[in-house]
C-alpha cells in the first residue's frame, strides 16, 4: 500500500523583522499582542495544511479558542486586516473564502521541490489551469504587478479616474496624513470602501490633505465629505472631483465681497447663540463639543473658513 501524499509542511520560515514590519506593527498597534500571535497560530495552520487555508466557521473557532482573549469575532477581523494588508489575496478570499498569496505558495513551493508530487493546481496563483477544472485562478504576473505598482504610484498622487487604486493604498494615504487609522477610524473607512471605490475615499482623503485638516480633525471631516458624496449618489472618481470643485467655488462665492462693502465671510453659529444662552451655561465648553453640533455640510464650511483665517 502507497504511503499517503504529504500536503502540509513541518515548518515555515518566519523572517527577522516580522516584529517590526509594518503589517506586524499594524496589528499590533489595533489588537495588541494577541493580534500578532494569532497571526503566526494562523500562518502555521495554512502551513499546515499546505499553502492554503479554507476559512470557515469550524477554523474561525478553532484558532480564537487557543489564544485568550481572542474571540470568533475578533478572528475575523484580524483576518479582514489581513487581507486589507495583503497578506492574503482578496480575490481568493472573495471568490472562495481561502487563505493563501503568492508569497505563501512560493515558499510552499521552496520547501517541497523535492518531493514527487505533481505541481499544485487548486487555488494557485499565476497558473495556467485549462477549462475543464474547476479550480480557482488568479492571474498576477510578478513582473506585471511590480510595474503595476511603480506606475500607480504616481497615478495616486493625481487620482485620475480608472487609477487602480487598492484598499492597502488608501490606508496608506491615510497613515501618511494623519498616522495609522485608530480603532474608530479604521472599521469606519471599511465601510466606505464597501460602498465606494477605493478611489474615491482616496480622494476624499486627498481633499481633506488639501485643506491641511489635522489628525484631531479629520475623521470627521472625511465623513463629512463621503456622507454628502452619498446623498448626492456620486459614486465615481469623476463625480467627486466635480463636487469637490462645486463646493469650493461656492465657498469661494459666499467670501466674495459685493461692490464696496468690506469682504465678508460666512460664519457658522454654534447652536448655544442660536438658543439664546450665554457661553458660560454651554457645558463643555470647547471647539470640539461645536463642531458636533454642526451639519456636514457647516463641519466642512467651518474648517474650511479656518484655513482661510491662518
Amino acid at each position: 500500500m502507497a504511503r499517503p501524499v504529504k500536503e502540509g509542511l513541518d515548518y515555515f520560515p518566519l523572517d527577522v523583522d516580522f516584529a517590526v514590519n509594518d503589517k506586524t506593527e499594524a496589528i499590533m498597534g489595533e489588537f495588541g499582542p494577541k493580534g500578532v500571535l494569532f497571526m503566526i497560530y494562523l500562518l502555521s495552520a495554512v502551513y499546515q495544511n499546505g499553502y492554503y487555508l479554507q476559512w470557515n466557521k469550524l477554523k474561525q473557532m478553532q484558532l480564537a479558542n487557543r489564544i485568550e482573549g481572542v474571540s470568533p469575532e475578533l478572528a475575523n477581523q484580524i483576518v479582514n486586516r489581513l487581507i486589507a494588508y495583503g497578506t492574503f489575496s482578496e480575490e481568493l478570499f472573495n471568490s472562495a473564502k481561502v487563505l493563501t498569496s503568492q508569497r505563501i505558495q512560493e515558499t510552499y513551493e521552496d520547501a517541497t521541490k523535492r518531493r514527487k508530487s505533481q505541481k499544485p493546481t487548486k487555488y494557485w496563483i499565476n497558473v495556467d489551469i485549462n477549462k475543464d477544472t474547476s479550480v480557482v485562478n488568479v492571474d498576477i504576473n510578478p513582473q506585471s504587478k511590480v510595474n503595476k505598482s511603480k506606475s500607480n504610484k504616481n497615478k495616486v498622487n493625481n487620482y485620475d479616474d480608472d487609477a487602480g487604486v487598492t484598499r492597502e493604498q488608501v490606508i496608506n494615504d491615510w497613515t501618511n496624513l494623519w498616522g495609522f487609522p485608530n480603532g474608530i477610524a479604521r472599521p469606519e473607512i471599511d465601510e466606505w470602501l464597501e460602498e465606494f471605490k477605493p478611489e474615491v475615499i482616496a480622494y476624499a482623503i486627498w481633499v481633506a490633505g488639501e485643506h491641511q485638516i489635522g489628525s484631531n480633525a479629520c475623521l470627521k471631516y472625511v465623513r463629512a465629505i463621503v456622507a454628502g458624496w452619498k446623498k448626492r449618489n456620486i459614486t465615481t472618481l469623476e463625480q467627486a472631483k466635480k463636487a469637490a470643485a462645486n463646493h469650493d467655488d461656492r465657498m469661494k462665492s459666499e467670501r466674495k465681497p459685493s461692490g464696496y462693502s468690506k469682504p465678508r465671510r460666512k460664519e457658522v453659529t454654534p447652536k448655544w447663540m442660536q438658543n439664546g444662552a450665554s457661553q458660560a451655561d454651554s457645558k463643555p465648553n470647547s471647539s470640539d463639543n461645536q463642531q458636533e453640533d454642526m451639519s456636514d455640510e457647516a463641519f466642512l464650511a467651518f474648517m474650511n473658513s479656518q484655513e482661510e483665517a491662518k
